[in-house]
């Protein structure tokens, strides 16, 4: 009677090595997917990201004050905060109750209401002083260090942001 050899046990069989490198492939493009939708929402958001800053112009007989929109995307306005020494007035409007009747002469100003979008390379001109002495009374106030405004205002996404002026920081709105 002829004996039979045992068959050697395979350790892994070929359908099971297969069934693993599938599998392998499988988490590996999955990793990617992930990564690339997160580029893919920073690209998003960089797409729309607005960036507003303001400043005075002044000259002798006059006084601008202009926020810009040099982003890339609108920026919706969600609220403005404008101090003068230390206390919180009521709006742009705000700042010329400050100057003494006897020198008032004509402005103009324009609200910031919450909700106000300004699209990308918009300017508003929040404040226009064309008197000479008002014209000095309020640079003698900002070069004092007397008058300071925040601008907090978001993109399409609901990133936020304030503006000091020139200087931006990302920020939660109040």
């Amino acid at each position: 009677m002829k004996q039979e050899k045992p068959q050697k046990k395979q350790l892994i069989k070929p359908e099971m090595l297969i069934a693993a490198f599938a599998i392998l492939i499988s988490i590996s493009t999955l990793i990617v997917y992930i990564y690339q939708s997160n580029l893919m929402k920073q690209q998003q958001k960089m797409s729309v990201w607005p960036y507003l800053n303001y400043g005075p112009s002044w000259g002798q007989d006059y006084f601008i004050v202009d926020l810009i929109n040099k982003g890339i995307g609108p920026a919706i306005i969600e609220n403005v905060t404008i101090t003068f020494d230390g206390k919180e007035i009521e709006g742009i409007e705000g700042i010329m109750k400050l100057v003494p009747d006897s020198i008032r002469g004509s402005y103009s100003f324009s609200t910031i209401p919450p909700g106000l979008v300004i699209m990308a390379g918009e300017a508003l001109t929040l404040l226009n002083v064309t008197e000479p002495t008002v014209v000095a009374y309020l640079m003698d106030n900002i070069l004092n260090d007397k008058f300071h405004m925040e601008v907090c205002y978001s993109s399409v996404y609901g990133d936020s942001w304030i503006s000091y002026g020139l200087k931006v920081e990302e920020s939660n709105c109040k």
